[in-house]
């Protein structure tokens, strides 16, 4: 019998699990539903990938709401429990992939190593990527397409051509990241080591409650109080550590949803409303800046964003 946070609906819904018979943290596998309900609770398993295609999601993790959009996702280590609970009008789709033991670990022992120490200890112990747990913004990334990519091939549930392949290339993407988010620590503007990894982790804080209040008016004094630093504090460090201040960080979420939104039928209209934004013509005047045409236009973004610089 496996074990899997699958939901009551699952007989009524378009869901898989792939390959079937897979074993949380014996196999590579993924995980694929749409329903509009769907209830996780406590579940513990080994690293994964959360992210939704369609719809937003709140997982809960360590008692906080992490809130995943088409433009995030949420990497969970191994052994971290974690809730969700979807309850919505229109079905959410959700796709999220799970390593088996120690997968990820050894794709980045043996990319940091070389070839020499793979051939003469070949079981050496893997180090853990600390630090990597969070939520991150992938507006035009390369984890969630490969993701989504996968599950789209999956939905056969007949093997795939290169699954495990990509499986490795995740991981090497994850260690991209890893790294990414060392040169981050290393710009937190503290001496002591323990005082740098504490800041962190509330600027880490502070970024991930941005994600959860694209729809409000939101303070830096709110988001100071959420990361239990004075104001001064988190705007200096939060610009030096992710290059964007606060307020920047969060315009930068919201356009991206209207983008998403737009693409997906929204109308100027309903997306100005949906996110907040002041009036429709300050979103256009927002939108147009960014993207260079008016939200009428957004089927053009694409198109505009891969011309070369």
């Amino acid at each position: 019998m496996i074990k899997t946070p699958i939901p009551t609906t699952a007989k009524r819904q378009a869901q898989y699990l792939f390959p079937a018979g897979a074993q949380f943290g014996g196999d590579n596998l993924v995980l694929h539903a749409t329903a509009r309900r769907h209830r996780v609770q406590e579940f513990s398993g080994p690293l994964s990938i959360k992210s939704v295609i369609r719809g937003e999601v709140d997982w809960i993790v360590d008692g906080r709401r992490l809130h995943v959009d088409s433009n995030s996702f949420l990497l969970l280590e191994e052994g971290q429990t974690y809730s969700m609970d979807i309850d919505c009008v229109r079905p959410v789709e959700t796709c999220c992939v799970f390593f088996r033991h120690g997968f990820v670990e050894a794709v980045a022992q043996d990319a940091t190593s070389p070839l020499e120490n793979a051939l003469e200890s070949p079981q050496r112990a893997a180090p853990r990527l600390e630090g990597i747990s969070r939520l991150h913004f992938e507006p035009d990334g390369t984890i969630l397409p490969q993701m989504w990519s996968l599950a789209t091939r999956c939905a056969g549930e007949l093997q795939p051509i290169g699954f495990e392949e990509d499986f490795l290339t995740l991981s090497e993407r994850l260690l991209m990241l890893y790294r990414e988010i060392k040169s981050q620590l290393l710009r937190v503007p503290a001496a002591k080591s323990s005082t740098r990894e504490e800041l962190f982790r509330r600027l880490q804080i502070a970024r991930e409650y941005l994600h959860g209040t694209l729809d409000e008016r939101v303070s830096l004094e709110d988001v100071s109080r959420e990361a239990c630093i004075s104001p001064y504090h988190l705007h200096r460090a939060f610009k030096r550590v992710f290059r964007l201040t606060p307020h920047g960080y969060l315009t930068k979420l919201r356009i991206e949803k209207a983008r998403t939104l737009l693409q997906t039928g929204h109308t100027a209209i309903e997306t100005t409303v949906a996110l907040g934004f002041t009036s429709p013509s300050a979103f256009t005047r927002l939108f147009r800046s960014h993207y260079g045409v008016p939200p009428s236009q957004h089927s053009k973004i694409r198109k505009i964003r891969q011309a070369p610089d």
